[in-house]
């Protein structure tokens, strides 16, 4: 009889063993996955604020579209073809695209060549100077430097066609 308490009780401490590491991991892989990436305290880019980019000439760009993105971030991959979209429908309408990453300039161009995101116009630095703390951002800057719409973050599902449709506007308008 006591050999099989002693099993029991082996077999119950394996148990919530096995239910302790569970639990530890499924803590650890939300935090990793849902945790802010920036500061709650940092500053960050909001529509009205004028962006400062080196060698950018904004007024002879008119309107840009500028992609914040960087190499192994899952979520920049995950929003490469709607990007290829946007893009496409910017160059149609002579809406300048800009990207900017923190990664060395050889590493980031064949990281959007990788993506198949047809930018020449890259940036490097880093992106808290730009009050940037996470990827994907997009903005969407006048021809006074002035940034006019962000959006942070990849898009919801099915929030794409809305994003299409207030590009489609900032595209059109003062044309």
């Amino acid at each position: 009889m006591p050999s099989k308490i002693r099993a029991n009780l082996e077999l119950g401490t394996q148990i919530v063993i096995a239910i302790a590491i569970v639990v530890v991991a499924g803590v650890l892989v939300k935090r990793q996955l849902f945790s802010a990436s920036r500061p709650t305290n940092a500053p960050r880019i909001n529509a009205g604020e004028k962006i400062n980019a080196p060698n950018v000439d904004w007024a002879q760009n008119q309107k840009s579209l500028v992609f914040f993105l960087q190499k192994g971030c899952v979520y920049c991959t995950q929003a490469a073809p709607f990007y290829r979209q946007i893009i496409a429908d910017a160059t149609n309408e002579k809406v300048v695209s800009l990207a900017i990453l923190p990664n060395p300039e050889e590493e980031a161009r064949q990281y959007l060549q990788s993506l198949d995101l047809p930018i020449q116009n890259v940036r490097i630095g880093p992106l808290d100077s730009y009050k940037i703390h996470g990827t994907p951002t997009m903005l969407f800057v006048n021809r006074d430097g002035i940034v006019t719409n962000v959006w942070f973050g990849a898009a919801a599902p099915g929030a794409e066609p809305e994003i299409r449709a207030q590009l489609t506007k900032l595209f059109d308008a003062g044309n």
